[in-house]
């Protein structure tokens, strides 16, 4: 498993420094600007001091769908909403769940959105997964470089197993078996209730490493059965 930290047109350059240091200081070295030019700055390098080669290395794409093609598993930071049945895990949470899917996963980034206006609703419709950080006041949200450093913090128990797969071949499986079901879906199963939709989107990418490859050899089996 890898893990990218995504940050979508970041707009201040000190907070895309502060989570390049950020990155560095808790074990990871992957970071991805979405849409912005702000990590090529001055400022940028300067508070990013003694990481800079995370911005220098930094993926560079376009929009939220070019990064979606690079990767397994897209979990978005967010702030909770009021009133939605999604289930948000909290970055101790998502620790707990990547490691049941470290080999099955693949790459997976952890996307940050703007600072005035986080991730749009269809970057969040992208997204398998939704992340909070829970907060003790009442108060609109984190700094986008603290919440970049709570979330490396959380995940850092994992860096040490980063890019380390005791099966390759298993890299991804997670992802491949999202795209099976969804076919089977949009080809067999037509006047399938959106609900039973809604509920395989999200939780079929909770599964560990393996019901994943137990869910495979389930469609493998009903595949022979009903041939298309």
């Amino acid at each position: 498993m890898n893990i990218v930290f995504a940050m979508v047109e970041p707009a201040r350059p000190a907070n895309v420094g502060a989570a390049a240091r950020a990155l560095k200081t808790m074990g990871f070295a992957q970071l991805a600007i979405i849409n912005s030019n702000a990590h090529r700055t001055d400022e940028a390098r300067w508070v990013a001091h003694g990481a800079t080669e995370i911005l220098d290395n930094a993926l560079e794409l376009p929009d939220l769908a070019a990064l979606r093609a690079q990767c397994s598993l897209l979990i978005a930071s967010t702030a909770r909403e009021r009133g939605t049945m999604r289930h948000y895990h909290t970055p101790e949470a998502l620790r707990a769940q990547l490691v049941q899917q470290q080999h099955t996963a693949g790459t997976v980034a952890i996307v940050f959105g703007r600072e005035a206006s986080g991730l749009s609703n269809d970057e969040l419709a992208q997204c398998e997964l939704w992340s909070t950080v829970p907060l003790a006041q009442d108060y609109p949200s984190l700094n986008l470089g603290q919440a970049v450093m709570v979330y490396a913090y959380a995940l850092s128990a994992l860096a040490p197993q980063l890019g380390l797969q005791d099966n390759a071949a298993d890299a991804g499986q997670l992802q491949h078996l999202l795209q099976r079901v969804r076919a089977l879906l949009d080809s067999q199963m037509t006047d399938c209730d959106p609900k039973l939709r809604e509920w395989l989107d999200e939780r079929l990418p909770l599964l560990s490493d393996r019901d994943v490859k137990l869910a495979h050899q389930l469609l493998n089996r009903w595949q022979r059965g009903n041939p298309a």
